[in-house]
């Protein structure tokens, strides 16, 4: 916990992924190697340096220019995956939670996300704004929704990111909260101060951040082994996680 107040949780998430996907650094290093022609120059950039990116997910109270509540940034190090949430337990939270993002964003070599680019960078600018923080430099950025759509727009059902999650990570989440109900969670959770609806928000969020980690993997495969096969069909050893 900050002085000022916000709560970071730090935890390891590998139980999260599985014991075949746990050293995902070493499987970064073993994509990159394996060195696929049509490996795009982004995707190439993070596996060369999977310790220096932040992977980034947002919870918010609703659409554009409302608060952040729950940021999750997580970095693929030698020794594992590392998670930080960091909690704004009531709404005058949010500006410290807001700076200790500007802390870790100074420390990035690449921000990675999934739509990152559209909603979650743009709403902790403005909210940054709306706090008067200066809003610090930020590294170049690798948003994974561009890359899938270019890569399975077509071919998979929609990619979403549970639909990629599905279809090319073999998972399928049990008892996951639907994004539209997380704002209502907060909001009750703030009046009531009840942990246990909040807690399956903070799993949400550990999950999205794993499988961006897993997607990056799928696209550094060559497009001919991540096209129309085995990989886009239902998967037929899929497991739940909870």
């Amino acid at each position: 916990m900050r002085d000022d107040g916000v709560l970071v949780v730090e935890r390891p998430v590998d139980r999260l992924v599985g014991r075949e996907n746990a050293d995902l650094f070493k499987r970064f290093a073993e994509a990159r190697r394996s060195g696929a022609a049509d490996l795009n120059p982004e995707i190439a950039t993070l596996l060369d340096d999977p310790a220096g990116a932040l992977f980034v997910d947002t919870e918010t109270t609703g659409l554009a220019g409302s608060m952040v509540f729950l940021l999750g940034i997580m970095q693929v190090l030698p020794e594992g995956l590392l998670l930080r949430q960091i909690f704004a337990r009531d709404y005058r939270e949010e500006a410290a939670l807001l700076s200790e993002w500007t802390e870790r964003l100074r420390e990035a070599r690449l921000l990675v996300s999934f739509n990152g680019k559209s909603f979650d960078l743009p709403v902790l600018r403005d909210r940054l704004g709306y706090h008067r923080v200066a809003v610090p430099d930020e590294p170049a950025h690798v948003d994974l929704l561009h890359h899938a759509r270019r890569r399975w727009l077509g071919v998979l059902p929609d990619c979403r990111l549970q639909t990629l999650e599905w279809h090319l990570c073999g998972r399928r989440r049990a008892g996951d909260i639907p994004g539209e109900e997380i704002p209502a969670v907060y909001h009750h959770f703030v009046r009531t101060g009840a942990t246990g609806d909040i807690l399956t928000v903070f799993h949400h969020n550990a999950l999205d951040l794993v499988t961006l980690a897993d997607l990056t993997l799928r696209l550094a495969e060559p497009t001919a082994a991540s096209g129309r096969g085995s990989r886009c069909g239902r998967p037929s050893g899929a497991k739940e996680i909870t």
